[in-house]
């Protein structure tokens, strides 16, 4: 009888690589989700700032480097956690957040080439007010929880994970070189996984099955929505009525304005407590 299946299954294996192999059409491809512009909680943080034309002047994006000195090897290769183009990803929030003019700094060699060649002069390129450095230098993993219960080969199981990820930002008057604003931003990186199993003999069988599910928070959309927000601490520092008109925005992102809320509730109910006492 094992026999039998092992010849089917090798039969079968020879033939559907035959068709594959012999195949002169092309293989349809999956069609997935479609594609889009994945926005982040702060968005309307970012329209705030435009409201506010909170950044007059020439603005432009320096390095903003992968400082954690940390890899990933896996089965594809060898890789950075950290994505490297966190400056273009703060050149595409400055235009976002309303910049006065923004120039493009990242990749000065069009300009640089055209000027060898003689069709453009340097002394027309408009001069950058400001600028935004700064590196990604925290990346630690947390250790994490976990807990399982067995009876008899059966039973739930549940894990949780998480990292920290750090950078620092400094904004640049580039006519003076002074540093007049600089933030520190933070943010924890969230995963989970519950599963249940089971694995046990029945009769002379023995059975193992597994069921799993978890959640990741996306490190990469994380970054950017760090940089957004950093953004906004380098901004007020600058222009302290930028606060007073768009700090509302983080409260909700943070779920302030909802703990404000309960905590009122809270207040209100012991003193009509209280006054009952009375």
């Amino acid at each position: 009888m094992i026999t039998r299946l092992l010849s089917l299954s090798l039969a079968s294996t020879l033939l559907l690589g035959g068709c594959v192999a012999n195949s002169k059409q092309n293989v349809a491809l999956e069609q997935g989700p479609p594609v889009e512009t994945i926005s982040t909680p702060y968005k309307d943080l970012l329209t705030c700032i435009s409201a506010q034309k909170a950044m007059t002047g020439a603005w432009s994006v320096g390095e903003i480097s992968d400082a954690t000195g940390k890899t990933s090897t896996n089965t594809d290769g060898t890789g950075r956690f950290i994505s490297q183009g966190a400056g273009d990803m703060m050149q595409t929030i400055l235009l976002n957040a309303g910049a006065e003019k923004l120039l493009n700094r990242r990749d000065p060699r069009p300009a640089i080439m055209e000027a060898k060649w003689g069709v453009r002069k340097l002394d027309k390129v408009t001069p950058t007010d400001y600028y935004i450095t700064g590196s990604i230098n925290t990346l630690d993993f947390l250790p994490g929880a976990s807990a399982e219960i067995s009876v008899m080969g059966i039973g739930p199981r549940y894990r949780q994970n998480r990292a920290i990820v750090g950078l620092d930002l400094h904004l640049t008057d580039a006519n003076t070189t002074e540093v007049i604003a600089a933030t520190n931003v933070s943010k924890q990186i969230f995963a989970d996984e519950a599963g249940f199993g089971i694995g046990r003999f029945f009769g002379t069988t023995f059975i193992d099955f597994d069921m799993s599910a978890g959640n990741r928070e996306p490190l990469q959309l994380s970054l950017r929505s760090m940089l957004q927000f950093g953004l906004f601490e380098l901004l007020k520092q600058r222009s302290p009525d930028l606060e007073s008109a768009c700090q509302y925005l983080v409260d909700q992102v943070e779920g302030v304005s909802e703990m404000k809320s309960a905590e009122t509730k809270t207040i209100k109910e012991d003193n009509h407590n209280f006054q009952s006492e009375e």
